[in-house]
């Protein structure tokens, strides 16, 4: 399987292990080709698994393992589902495909029930290999990781809950992807770990909304 091929079946069980045991709808946006969504339906018992796919042929694989998956670019559909009715909305490494993500969540809120999260991984640009690309004027776009070819927005852990915070959201941070090599250990003995914030590949976020909020216009 070619790599491209391994990123729309992957099964994240980095995220599984936070979406919340009473979940019975959930919104999968960028689903692939839906391993993560038919995995929690299979091992949750989730009723229903809805996804959103941009790739039609990803898409169509989706299709036989979910219960519907929409197919095209979620900035310019209306899922046709009643307010409250999702109650956990995935977005695994999506939001920075977007050309502009806080005005999806802000759009994606009225779907989720009242005690309903959305359940996020996005890539940390504060990464010590990505300022050091800086630093040494190598800002240089890649096939995958945090300097993705693909992405369109870059953030860091204040940015993320800056986004969520104008789209009506609280934001918790439950958990984080970190490069291991021997490099990253030394940097942060080094630093007497200071660093180690540096050594964040991605974080997850779990974000609620908030009910009263009247998210900003402004990302």
């Amino acid at each position: 399987m070619d790599t491209a091929a391994n990123y729309y079946h992957l099964i994240r069980h980095d995220l599984v292990e936070f979406v919340p045991p009473r979940v019975r709808r959930l919104l999968d946006l960028g689903c692939g080709a839906g391993c993560t969504a038919e995995y929690l339906k299979r091992t949750r018992g989730i009723e229903t698994v809805v996804g959103v796919e941009y790739v039609p042929d990803v898409a169509a694989e989706a299709a036989a393992r979910l219960d519907c998956v929409h197919t095209g670019d979620i900035e310019q559909m209306e899922l046709p589902y009643p307010d409250g009715y999702f109650d956990c909305i995935l977005c695994a490494d999506v939001l920075e495909h977007l050309r502009d993500p806080w005005n999806v969540l802000r759009r994606l809120r009225r779907l989720l029930a009242r005690d309903g999260v959305v359940v996020a991984s996005i890539p940390n640009i504060r990464h010590a290999r990505v300022l050091a690309k800086i630093v040494f004027d190598r800002f240089e776009y890649e096939d995958s990781g945090i300097l993705d070819r693909t992405h369109l927005r870059f953030f860091t852990r204040h940015t993320i809950e800056h986004m969520f915070a104008v789209a009506g959201y609280r934001t918790e941070l439950v958990g984080c992807n970190r490069s291991r090599s021997w490099k990253f250990a030394l940097l942060n003995l080094a630093t007497l770990g200071i660093a180690r914030p540096l050594s964040i590949v991605q974080y997850i976020v779990r974000a609620y909304p908030l009910p009263n909020a009247q998210p900003s216009l402004q990302g």
